[in-house]
């Protein structure tokens, strides 16, 4: 295998994981939240239990990874792996193997109210050809009750589901919360198999609920929170960069061949690679720039963000990551956009900006120029009546001690305008 192909296929291999396209190579600080909130997905399928639980935390805390993670793990073990019953379909791909079990997934930023979610349900089981409801163009009071009648009309040995509702404190903002409450009665009742796992960065999700949907739900709560030890931080920061085998992996047409144990190039190549990540950690310079991320925010996706540009110059000449490229990604992270825009304005155009910005605080939509210029004649004479140090700066600016411009009308228009394209 090429060197070039190698470089490209790790490229694209971090830059999934950077981008959380992919799961990390390992959890680190999840464990526990992992282990319980697999155990409750793999009693819904093993046992037929319905239950429910909420998963909370901070935005970039693992909480949709944790889930991926599990449902992973489970359509490994639960994906059937019988190749008797497709010995006379031999064209039948791995991918359209059945599971045991199916996954609904709601997100309530798309979702926007309840017809929309029991639409995407209804979509979705129609899809797995457990029912054929998502065929239907009926309205919302017909759908739900058609929809809970068929969910209650299973057993334990029906098909578990799994529904995992992403930004939950959105769906408990939907009037009367008729959906809430109708998944988490029929995961209450015991009949269909079913598992609701919400998924929110609101702590106060549950004081969203009506008491109606409180008693319906198990009150299982799991939280994540940012990496609270500096050495947690950097073993997930490392492992976002560090590559596996199984990262090397060629797609093709028909199948997707991994990498050999024999190819003694790709094998290298992986052990250099990670020898180079590891050097990186543990340079000085760099280790500054990651202890400064994880002092202000301890936000795993600010170091990811760092990391797109080395990422991205990997090429067949540079195949490895560099300490250099990532001071330079680090200048550029710091750099305030909005600092950058005001370089080079004059003290006459900051204050026309702030003269709009004061009519814009009024509410003021749509002015022009004269409008701002007395606005910024009210405010130049105020500043010369209080005595305070924007008389010099008036004074500086050809000003009267009336507060009016000297300069002529045109040169403030053309820096009123410059001033409303910064703006």
């Amino acid at each position: 295998m090429a060197l070039e192909e190698l470089v490209s296929l790790a490229k694209t291999a971090i830059s999934a994981r950077l981008a959380e396209r992919s799961l990390p190579v390992a959890l680190v600080g999840l464990e526990e939240q992992y282990k319980k909130v697999l155990g409750l997905m793999r009693r819904t399928i093993e046992t037929g239990e319905s239950n429910s639980c909420l998963i909370l935390g901070p935005r970039g805390t693992g909480k949709t990874m944790l889930v991926r993670q599990a449902l992973q793990e489970l359509e490994k073990q639960f994906r059937i792996s019988n190749q008797d019953e497709y010995d006379d379909h031999d064209d039948m791909e791995l991918d359209d193997k059945r599971k045991d079990f199916m996954v609904i997934h709601l997100n309530g930023l798309v979702q926007t109210d309840d017809r929309m979610a029991l639409k995407e349900i209804m979509r979705q089981l129609s899809r797995e050809g457990e029912s054929e409801l998502g065929e239907s163009n009926t309205s919302f009071s017909d759908s739900l009750p058609s929809l809970l009648t068929f969910l209650k009309a299973g057993t334990r040995a029906q098909y578990p589901i799994i529904f995992i509702l992403d930004e939950f404190d959105l769906f408990a903002q939907h009037t009367k919360q008729s959906l809430l409450y109708n998944l988490f009665d029929v995961a209450q009742s015991a009949e269909w198999p079913i598992a609701v796992i919400g998924v929110t960065c609101r702590m106060d999700a549950l004081e969203l609920l009506e008491k109606r949907v409180k008693s319906r739900f198990s009150h299982r709560h799991y939280y994540t929170f940012p990496p609270g030890d500096y050495h947690d931080y950097i073993d997930i920061c490392k492992n976002a960069l560090l590559l596996t085998p199984a990262d090397l992996a060629i797609q093709t047409d028909d199948e997707v061949m991994l990498l050999r144990t024999d190819n003694r190039e790709a094998e290298a190549f992986i052990k250099e690679f990670n020898e180079q990540v590891k050097i990186l950690f543990e340079d000085g310079g760099f280790s500054k720039v990651v202890q400064r991320i994880f002092d202000l925010m301890k936000d795993v996706r600010a170091f990811y963000r760092l990391c797109f540009g080395p990422v991205a110059e990997l090429s067949k000449d540079s195949p490895y990551l560099q300490t250099s490229q990532f001071y330079e990604s680090g200048l550029q992270q710091r750099v305030d956009n909005k600092t950058e825009l005001l370089k080079g304005t004059s003290l006459l155009e900051l204050s026309l900006l702030i003269a709009i910005k004061h009519l814009v605080e009024r509410e003021v939509i749509t002015f022009n120029f004269e409008m701002v210029y007395d606005e910024y004649k009210d405010f130049m004479d105020m500043a010369v009546v209080r005595g305070t140090s924007m008389s010099s700066s008036a004074s500086s600016l050809g000003m009267s001690s009336g507060g009016s411009i000297a300069s002529s009308d045109g040169v403030s228009l053309r820096l009123y305008k410059k001033a409303v394209a910064l703006k």
